[in-house]
C-alpha cells in the first residue's frame, strides 16, 4: 500500500479547518543524542520513527552536522536504491548549507541526486522569490549537477495544474526508485505500482517560520487537512507571495528522514510549541514525525525557550 496516496482530488477546502490532531508526546530532552522513539498512528499504517534534536553554538557547527546527516541519508539511499530523492526548502537554508554541501558532498554521488522542493512559490525560476533558483545558484550549478536533476514548479501553468503536475513528477520519480530497488526499472514502475514498496522521499529538508509553519503548511490553514495528495497548493498564504505549491503533511511524514534546520530567536516560541507534549495551539512543524526519523538542528537562540521550559519542569517535578 502506498504511504503517499496517488489519487487525484480537489484542493483542500478553503476556510478554517478542524483543529489538527495533537502531535505525539515529545521525546525526552536531549542535547546531542537520539531520543526515544515516537510511535503513533499515521492513518496509513505507517509507524513513526524517532525524533531527535541537537543544539549548536555556532552556525558553522549546525551546518556541518546538518550536511553530514543529509549526506548519510544520501549514501544509504544510493546504496539501496541507486538514487537519492530529496525535497529541500528555501529561506535561509540554501545560504547556510550550500557551502558545506559543496565542500563535503562526494561528486561521484551527486549525479544520483533527484532534487524537489518541499514548497515553492508559484514564480519562474529566474524570479528572486524562487527557492529552486536560489539552490541552483548556490549549489546545483557550482556542483556541476545537471538541470534535469532538479524539478521545478511549472510557473506558466495555473496554480492547481502546476501542483498536480509537480505531484505527478514526484510520484513518478519515487515509483522508479521503488521499482529499481525491487529489481525493475522505469518501464516496470507503472505496472508494479500496486506491488511496489511504499513511496517515500529519502529526505525532506525543512525550515520553520516564527509562526511554526513548515514548507507552506501554515497554522490553522485548510492545507493541513489535505490527506489524499502528496502535493497541493495554497493561494492565500499568510506570508507573501500568496500562491505556492507544497508537499502535504502525509507526504512529509512518509519520508525516511525529516531534517529541520532552525535558527534565530524569533523561532524560539514556535520551537517550544513544536516540542510541547500538549501545546495550547499545535504548530505545523510539531506535527512532522517522519516514518524513519525526524532530526532537528537548532542554534542556541532558537532553542532558548524550550530549554527554559524544560528547566522549569525539572525544578517543579524533579
Amino acid at each position: 500500500r502506498l504511504a503517499v496516496a496517488e489519487r487525484r482530488g480537489r484542493p483542500p477546502p478553503r476556510g478554517p479547518p478542524p483543529p489538527p490532531a495533537a502531535p505525539a508526546p515529545a521525546p525526552a530532552p536531549v542535547s546531542s543524542s537520539p531520543a526515544a522513539g515516537v510511535a503513533g498512528g499515521a492513518g496509513d499504517g505507517t509507524a513513526r520513527g524517532a525524533r531527535t534534536r541537537e543544539v549548536f553554538a555556532s552556525p558553522d557547527g549546525l551546518a556541518t552536522r546538518a550536511v553530514a546527516l543529509l549526506l548519510e541519508a544520501a549514501a544509504a539511499a544510493i546504496a539501496e536504491r541507486g538514487v537519492f530523492v530529496v525535497a529541500v526548502s528555501g529561506g535561509s537554508i540554501p545560504a547556510l548549507l550550500a557551502p558545506e554541501l559543496l565542500a563535503a558532498a562526494p561528486r561521484d554521488q551527486l549525479s544520483r541526486w533527484r532534487l524537489f522542493l518541499a514548497d515553492e512559490r508559484h514564480v519562474a525560476e529566474s524570479h528572486p522569490d524562487s527557492s529552486l533558483g536560489e539552490w541552483r545558484r548556490r549549489f546545483l550549478e557550482p556542483a556541476g549537477m545537471g538541470s534535469v536533476q532538479a524539478v521545478g514548479v511549472a510557473a506558466a501553468l495555473p496554480l492547481p495544474q502546476a501542483a498536480e503536475l509537480y505531484e505527478e513528477k514526484l510520484l513518478a520519480t519515487l515509483r522508479e526508485a521503488a521499482a529499481a530497488a525491487a529489481g525493475g526499472g522505469a518501464a516496470a514502475a507503472a505496472s508494479q505500482a500496486e506491488l511496489a514498496p511504499p513511496l517515500r522521499l529519502d529526505a525532506v529538508l525543512l525550515g520553520m517560520g516564527p509562526d511554526g509553519h513548515t514548507a507552506s503548511l501554515f497554522p490553522a490553514h485548510a492545507v493541513l487537512c489535505e490527506t489524499g495528495r502528496a502535493v497541493t497548493y495554497v493561494d492565500d498564504s499568510p506570508k507573501p507571495p500568496a500562491c505556492r505549491v507544497t508537499l502535504t503533511l502525509p507526504a512529509i511524514n512518509a519520508a525516511r528522514l525529516a531534517l529541520f534546520v532552525v535558527t534565530g530567536g524569533s523561532k524560539a516560541s514556535a520551537v517550544r510549541a513544536a516540542f510541547a507534549a500538549q501545546p495550547d495551539e499545535p504548530v505545523p512543524a510539531g506535527l512532522v514525525l517522519a516514518a524513519g526519523r525526524t532530526h532537528w538542528c537548532l542554534d542556541e537562540p532558537a532553542a532558548a525557550q524550550l530549554r527554559e521550559a524544560e528547566a522549569a519542569a525539572e525544578r517543579l517535578y524533579g
